[in-house]
């Protein structure tokens, strides 16, 4: 169950062409900590209220999604997601992609989000880090007979707390599947049809 979670990140990119700025970090984080104990900490956290019933109030719903919020940097993944397309955007089109994209993602996989953490199982196995601050954990997730690798690309931004900006399964970059499909539909169409056509999306899930 644990991997339907990410897949359907995967699944989303060919499906159809696919978050709101960069909100509050955790504050749970310390100066000292490091990447892989940020994650086990947001691993704990949310899995103190999706454990303790097989149904989430309004209020427990609403306090995991902004758990969610507080471990990824929907920011910087949009940034990545546009790719060289980002610098071509103003400030007031890079925060609306930001909030759609944010939003679409938001609503596509929080079931499957908290069924991984009710669930699932994750072993971090390794941490990296580089010249310039950014983290690279590996974990390991048991699928049936395997084991899949999982790869959390994190960094500090502004000096702040840890964030989550990408993920891999098995080598695949989630910001490079975004990429790819946005910037293939850009060069086919315009980055205005293609926020117009995530907006769109964003509302029919929403019920808008």
């Amino acid at each position: 169950m644990m991997m339907r979670f990410w897949f359907r990140w995967f699944l989303g990119i060919s499906a159809t062409v696919m978050m709101m700025a960069q909100v509050g970090v955790a504050t749970t984080q310390t100066k000292l900590q490091t990447a892989t104990e940020f994650l086990t900490a947001h691993d704990v956290r949310v899995q103190e209220i999706v454990r303790a019933s097989d149904s989430l109030s309004a209020e427990q719903s609403a306090t995991v999604k902004s758990m969610i919020n507080e471990a990824f940097d929907f920011a910087e993944l949009s940034h990545l997601a546009l790719g060289d397309h980002w610098e071509l955007r103003s400030e007031q089109e890079r925060v609306e992609f930001t909030r759609v994209f944010q939003g679409i993602i938001e609503q596509r996989n929080f079931d499957s989000f908290v069924t991984y953490y009710r669930e699932g199982e994750i072993t971090y196995i390794g941490e990296e880090l580089a010249k310039d601050g950014r983290a690279t954990v590996r974990g390991e997730v048991p699928v049936k007979k395997e084991r899949k690798e999982i790869s959390y690309f994190l960094h500090r931004p502004d000096g702040a707390g840890w964030r989550i900006y990408d993920l891999s399964i098995d080598g695949t970059s989630t910001a490079a599947g975004y990429q790819k499909t946005y910037g293939r539909y850009i060069s086919r169409h315009s980055f205005e049809k293609l926020l117009k056509r995530l907006t769109q999306q964003l509302e029919k899930l929403t019920g808008e």
